[in-house]
């Protein structure tokens, strides 16, 4: 038994799945299907009740959850002291991108710098939807992510890094006005964002100065592609303020100027990191790529 046993206990009983523990933790279920049970037979105490619709912990199970929790964080804080003592920063960290031009999240000059003055230190990328970073956050599967912000929310810490405007475009081939009446914008169709992004909260605050649209199309939540539907004439969207100029000086967009909101471009992760030193190095790398003062 180990502190890896552990995790794959703690990571079992908040998702309530072999399967998805599998995947957040990158094992084979069989591997995690051994793991537990090596527990349970070193502790000699039956920790899940599994049936063919379910698994849900026994009464041990659940004191123990808590338990082991505090053991992991234990754990990591006594890691994270013995790697300040000796100096150096270590390890592995798995970032989170938002679907966005990696310029504008300066995200080549951040890895520059990682790599220059952290060499111990590996980072791994992963691109994904804003609705998935806070459920990937809090089960572990990413430590941290550069995303597009609007809400704090409980037990992610922010580093805002740029604030930025979104505004709603339409194709410039429809023969309607550059700043139609709101009862001509909602017959229109419209591009449907992701719940639980940075984008939906835009949205629906501009909808509710507007209207509800009559007709959503379809839904999508990467940049690029949200350009490209609203070229090709599918439908109202809303873009990044450089990219609704980009398109509008190309003829392919109409920037309806009015119908806009902010949001902020930030770097998240669970509280519970801030102290640990690969998560101190990245924010100061942070800091300094985006010419930010220290906290």
């Amino acid at each position: 038994m180990d502190i890896k046993h552990l995790r794959t206990f703690v990571t079992v009983a908040r998702l309530g799945s072999i399967t998805k523990t599998a995947e957040a933790l990158h094992l084979t279920q069989p591997a995690v299907s051994g793991q537990i049970k090596s527990l349970e037979e070193a502790l000699d105490v039956k920790l899940l009740l599994r049936t063919p619709t379910a698994l849900t912990l026994t009464g041990a199970g659940q004191d123990l959850k808590l338990r082991a929790e505090k053991v992991i964080d234990a754990f990591g804080e006594f890691v994270n002291a013995a790697k300040s003592r000796r100096g150096a920063v270590a390890g592995q960290l798995r970032i989170g991108l938002a679907m966005y031009d990696p310029a504008v999240m300066r995200v080549g000059a951040l890895m520059q710098r990682l790599a220059r003055d952290y060499p111990g230190l590996r980072v791994d990328l992963q691109v994904g939807r804003i609705s998935w970073f806070y459920d990937a956050l809090r089960i572990a599967e990413i430590d941290a992510a550069i995303s597009v912000c609007r809400n704090s929310l409980p037990g992610i810490a922010e580093v805002p890094l740029k604030n930025m405007v979104f505004e709603l475009v339409m194709p410039a081939a429809w023969d309607v006005p550059a700043n139609p009446d709101p009862d001509a914008l909602l017959a229109l169709p419209w591009i449907r964002m992701s719940p639980r992004s940075a984008h939906f909260d835009m949205m629906r605050e501009i909808q509710q100065q507007i209207g509800a649209p009559r007709l959503e199309v379809m839904e999508a939540d990467h940049e690029a592609v949200i350009h490209a539907l609203v070229a090709a004439g599918v439908g109202i969207g809303l873009l990044r303020q450089e990219l609704a100029e980009m398109g509008e000086a190309r003829g392919e967009l109409k920037r309806l100027r009015t119908c806009a909101a902010t949001a902020r471009l930030s770097f998240i992760h669970a509280v519970e990191r801030q102290s640990d030193p690969a998560m101190v190095a990245v924010v100061s790398a942070l800091r300094a790529t985006w010419g930010l003062p220290d906290a």
